[in-house]
């Protein structure tokens, strides 16, 4: 929940969220093992729509640790943080946690510096999507131990083609039971389960407006689950992650609109 400190006369963002660390992959990590088959590798959906949701996983880690605020501007003349929708603002420069986000938070620093003004969040969102990012991801996973490269042989050893794969199914299998566990607290109403976090929830969201729902093997239909995925974070008490998943299922929009001229 986003609330309000002042301190020496300064109005300011303050965020708490609920985060467990224990066990818990990178949201962007998460992202990319549910966009691809744990046995063969292969990517679920275009590179286009997971480069912009990649992007969105990203950014909400910066924001998970303070690195920067989604929504709020600053205002020099009066040394006060107002509330902006679609505005990014840096809290604290690097380094961060690694060299994507270190990207990440540098891009941030260069878009809040040029659009003042205007859905800064959508315009960061295209900018860093832009460059490759799937690949870049990947090779960060695989420098980080969690993906390793392999060859899938196919018609009787004759033609080998090259893939990454988890090197343990736990992880893909953990970040769908995530998703799944958020769903059914709401389909329960709560009884006997904890409420999901903001990754969590964030991943519901991502996952929803990648359409990845159909991946999950949760055996309902891929309506039904979908909009489940998409209550969760509407019933979420953390706007700045409603409104990045938003602007991920908006730019996702963009993509479809720009492929059809």
């Amino acid at each position: 929940m986003t609330t309000y400190t002042t301190t020496t006369g300064e109005a300011r963002p303050v965020q708490t969220t609920r985060t467990d660390p224990i066990g818990v992959l990178p949201l962007h990590a998460e992202l990319y093992l549910l966009a691809h088959d744990d046995d063969t590798g292969k990517q679920l959906i275009n590179e286009q729509t997971l480069a912009i949701g990649l992007a969105g996983a990203l950014l909400l880690e910066l924001w998970f640790t303070k690195h920067i605020y989604i929504g709020w501007g600053f205002d020099t003349w009066k040394q006060q943080w107002y509330e902006a929708p679609g505005q990014l603002a840096v809290a604290k420069s690097g380094p961060t946690a690694n060299s994507l986000t270190d990207a990440a938070l540098a891009a941030v620093e260069r878009v809040a510096r040029i659009h003042t003004s205007g859905d800064a969040l959508r315009t960061w969102l295209r900018g860093f999507a832009a460059n490759d990012l799937p690949e870049r991801v990947r090779a960060n996973l695989i420098m980080i131990g969690l993906l390793r490269r392999t060859q899938v042989s196919r018609w009787g050893g004759l033609v080998k083609t090259e893939t990454y794969l988890p090197v343990h199914h736990r992880y893909a299998v953990r970040a769908r039971a995530h998703v799944k566990d958020a769903v059914a607290y709401h389909e329960r109403q709560g009884r006997h389960r904890t409420s999901p976090d903001d990754q969590t929830v964030a991943l519901c969201g991502l996952t929803a407006a990648l359409e990845l729902a159909e991946f999950l093997y949760d055996g309902r239909s891929t309506r039904e689950l979908t909009q489940w995925l998409r209550y969760v974070v509407e019933q979420h008490d953390e706007a700045t992650v409603r409104a990045v998943v938003t602007a991920v299922d908006a730019g996702r929009g963009d993509l479809a609109v720009a492929a059809m001229r």
